[in-house]
C-alpha cells in the first residue's frame, strides 16, 4: 500500500490523514485505530483452501516448464513484465488462479495495459504500459527492458485493453501439473 506499507504507517495515516489530500485525520481512540488497521489488513485476503496438487512440484514447474519466472516476481526474484506473485495465494482463490492460467485474458487486471507501438523509423515494440502522460509513454517491453518514448516519436500507439502477453497453459501442462502449479501459487501468501 502506497501510504501504509506496514501497520504502524497505516495507524499514522488513519490518525493524521494524508497531507494535501482529501483524507483528514480521525478522532478515533488509539484502540479503535488499531482495530481498524487489523480490519483493513484482512480485506482482500483469501483464506487458505484445501487444494489437490503438490506445491513443491508446482514450484519446479513455475521456474522450469511453465517459464513463469521470466515474467513474474516471487520474493524479489524473477521477471518484471507481469504482476508480482509473492502473495497471490492470499489475494486470489484457486478457481481464479486456474482461470488465469487457462484463459489469461479473462483475468487481466484493470490497471494493466498492453500496448503495441511503432516509431517513425519503423521499429515495432509490444510491452506493458508503466506510465503515460499527454506527451510521453514508458513501457516495459516483452524482453523486460524499460523503454521511454515521446509521443511525437510514435507513428502508432495501439492500447490493447484486455489483452495479455501471458500464454494459456491449456495443453501446455497436464491436469496434474496444472494442479501442482495452482497449489504452489496458492501457497504464496507473502509476509505473514
Amino acid at each position: 500500500m502506497l501510504h501504509a506499507p506496514d501497520d504502524l504507517s497505516m495507524f499514522q495515516v488513519i490518525a493524521r490523514g494524508i497531507p494535501d489530500s482529501e483524507m483528514p485525520g480521525h478522532w478515533f481512540t488509539a484502540r479503535e485505530i488499531w482495530q481498524l488497521v487489523a480490519f483493513v489488513r484482512t480485506l482482500g485476503r483469501v483464506a487458505p483452501q484445501k487444494i489437490s496438487g503438490d506445491p513443491a512440484s508446482g514450484e519446479k514447474l513455475y521456474a522450469g516448464k511453465g517459464k513463469c519466472a521470466r515474467c513474474h516476481t516471487v520474493g524479489g526474484r524473477g521477471g518484471a513484465i507481469g504482476p508480482d506473485l509473492s502473495d497471490i495465494g492470499a489475494r486470489r482463490s484457486a478457481g481464479y488462479l486456474r482461470e488465469a492460467l487457462l484463459n489469461p485474458e479473462s483475468t487481466v487486471p484493470q490497471d494493466f495495459l498492453q500496448v503495441e507501438l511503432a516509431t517513425h523509423d519503423g521499429t515495432r515494440i509490444t510491452g506493458v504500459r508503466l506510465n503515460e502522460d499527454a506527451f510521453s509513454i514508458q513501457i516495459r517491453d516483452l524482453s523486460g527492458q524499460f523503454r521511454s518514448f515521446w509521443k511525437s516519436e510514435l507513428a502508432k500507439l495501439n492500447k490493447q485493453r484486455g489483452k495479455s502477453p501471458m500464454p494459456s497453459y491449456q495443453g501446455l501442462l497436464t491436469a496434474a501439473e496444472l494442479d501442482d502449479l495452482i497449489a504452489y501459487l496458492d501457497s504464496l501468501r507473502g509476509a505473514q
